[in-house]
């Protein structure tokens, strides 16, 4: 910093030596000087540039070593090459250097993001060159693509390329599928894309026409680069329009593919219904859920157990495919197939019918109808009936 006090200090010097051929008889008070413009740069130990500094004019107070500029421009560097660009409407230089505070609008874009940068605006920014930090307190907001990070303050370390966020942190996902997740707290790394949100978690994801499905979790971490998110459980989804909720132990949001996902055992719960199974993914864009192994469907008098199930919630119609058993408590019906095929009526209460040209076998037991008792004329081994198998 003493090469950004000297520069300041060696032009306020030849202004004041060009200007001032003879000295006034009584003191007047100084005046701050007007440079015309300023271009300041620093450099690292192996002589790369850190940082550079622009302005159109400033006014230089030499007695409190304060420097009011407008218009600013600079680049922060990393390893000698441009990473990030700034621009703040107003600036004021502290100390020679020691801090410089950017106020109005202040607007901090990367430089290696291609058509999609990451770019981090304020109303006030505290910039401290020697410490390699940028401080944003007013309206700090992140952008890349469609998501949007928010939080009443945050913190860049630069040598770090990371941004802090604190003060009810939120990450905004819009588009299709609108998603909202605040946090306590975010650490993110825009060169990687590495985000680290720590909770809890609450999130609400947007439906057209109905009320939003609740999310919530302990933590997440993401990669705003891909636009996926990994929920740590366990994981609650809430869906208050179809009285459903869905628990895990943890799962991950697929942004682009518009996909909710768990490798985990989860258990779902829609109405009357209650699912169970090792793995889930739930298609918002086709509206449908598939259960890839260990699927189990109970309900009251029916329980049902298959290789993989899956569910269109649009249409209602359900699926069980590979080894499937369904055990009814009426008559003690079992039924075995391939694959069964069935509807979800309005509480939740899923109806199973054919099985498609698969084969399918039901065995039940048909209740005896009341008598005064056997048959005399029947024979012995037909007094009792055995269950029917059709």
């Amino acid at each position: 910093m003493r090469r950004f006090g000297a520069a300041l200090l060696s032009l306020a010097l030849l202004v004041q030596a060009a200007g001032c051929r003879s000295r006034p008889r009584e003191p007047e008070a100084a005046q701050p000087f007007v440079f015309r413009s300023l271009n300041l740069r620093q450099q690292d130990a192996q002589g790369r540039p850190l940082w550079e500094l622009t302005s159109p004019e400033t006014r230089y107070d030499l007695s409190r070593r304060v420097a009011q500029s407008r218009d600013l421009k600079g680049v922060l560097y990393s390893n000698g090459k441009p990473a990030y660009r700034f621009t703040a409407a107003n600036g004021v230089v502290l100390n020679d250097g020691e801090v410089v505070q950017l106020e109005g609008a202040t607007r901090l874009q990367r430089l290696e993001d291609g058509a999609e940068p990451l770019v981090i605006t304020a109303q006030r920014v505290r910039w401290y060159p020697a410490r390699e930090l940028m401080e944003l307190d007013r309206n700090p907001v992140a952008t890349q693509a469609d998501l949007r990070l928010t939080s009443q303050r945050a913190r860049f370390l630069i040598d770090a390329d990371r941004l802090e966020l604190r003060g009810a942190p939120t990450l905004v996902r819009s588009g299709p599928d609108p998603l909202r997740l605040a946090m306590e707290g975010v650490d993110w790394l825009p060169r990687t894309g590495s985000l680290q949100g720590r909770g809890p978690v609450r999130g609400e994801r947007q439906l057209p026409d109905r009320a939003p499905q609740r999310l919530s979790a302990p933590s997440l971490t993401a990669d705003t680069r891909r636009q996926t998110i990994d929920l740590q459980g366990p994981v609650r989804v809430d869906d208050p329009d179809r009285n459903g909720t869905l628990t895990a132990r943890d799962a991950r949001i697929d942004l682009p593919r518009r996909l909710l996902s768990t490798d985990s055992p989860f258990e779902a719960q829609m109405g009357e219904a209650r699912l169970v199974g090792d793995q889930l993914s739930i298609d918002f864009g086709t509206s449908l859920a598939v259960v890839g192994s260990g699927c189990q469907l109970s309900q009251p008098g029916d329980r049902l157990t298959a290789q993989r199930c899956q569910w269109n919630w649009d249409s209602g119609a359900v699926e069980a495919s590979g080894g499937v058993v369904l055990r009814r408590e009426a008559n003690k019906q079992l039924t075995r197939a391939d694959r069964l095929t069935g509807k979800v009526a309005e509480n939740g209460f899923v109806r199973f019918g054919g099985g498609g040209s698969g084969r399918v076998r039901t065995q039940l037991q048909v209740p005896r109808a009341p008598s005064l008792g056997p048959d005399p004329a029947a024979p012995r081994g037909e007094r009792k009936r055995p269950p029917i198998a059709l």
